[in-house]
């Protein structure tokens, strides 16, 4: 899976069902001077996310898994989201690679975490991946963070110790 794959993957869990297309530009304007806003000159609409057939009482479990994973007193990455003013749904994950660097040839954690942002409405998905960065509680986990403070304009009023997660 790469992160685009598992970043849909978890809007189609914040947003019931629905598998969103990725898009890159949402318009093309015209250059803007200080006398004139610039103009849209071409719109690009993202084609509509087919809907996925999901259980409810399913999808709403896997939600609140989701969402112990980032507040409940063992979640992987409640250390990290916690403290966080918005409530963010989320998971770690630990995949290894073999790699080859110089001076080691061996297999390297790869740190992963997904989740969504507000969890009981989200507006927003992300997806981190840190090459060789340990586990995901300690490496993605805040790079996400970092994410979701700047979408927000807001800080954990705590910062705990990221503990070995997965």
């Amino acid at each position: 899976m790469t992160p685009l794959q598992m970043a849909r993957f978890y809007a189609l869990i914040a947003n019931g069902g629905k598998l969103v297309q990725p898009h890159i530009a949402a318009d093309v304007e015209e250059v803007s001077n200080k006398q004139a806003p610039g103009r849209v000159l071409h719109s690009f609409a993202p084609p509509p996310a087919p809907t996925v057939k999901l259980d409810p009482l399913y999808l709403d479990v896997v939600r609140q898994g989701l969402l112990q994973a980032t507040h409940g007193p063992n979640g992987t990455s409640t250390a990290v989201f916690g403290s966080f003013p918005v409530p963010i749904a989320g998971k770690t994950g630990t995949a290894e690679k073999s790699a080859t660097i110089p001076g080691f040839t061996g297999k390297l954690d790869q740190s992963w975490w997904c989740g969504y942002a507000p969890a009981d409405a989200p507006t927003i998905t992300v997806c981190a991946l840190i090459e060789n960065g340990g586990h995901g509680g300690t490496a993605a986990a805040p790079a996400a963070l970092k994410v979701f403070e700047a979408y927000f304009k807001a800080h954990p009023t705590q910062v705990g110790v990221p503990t070995k997660s997965d």
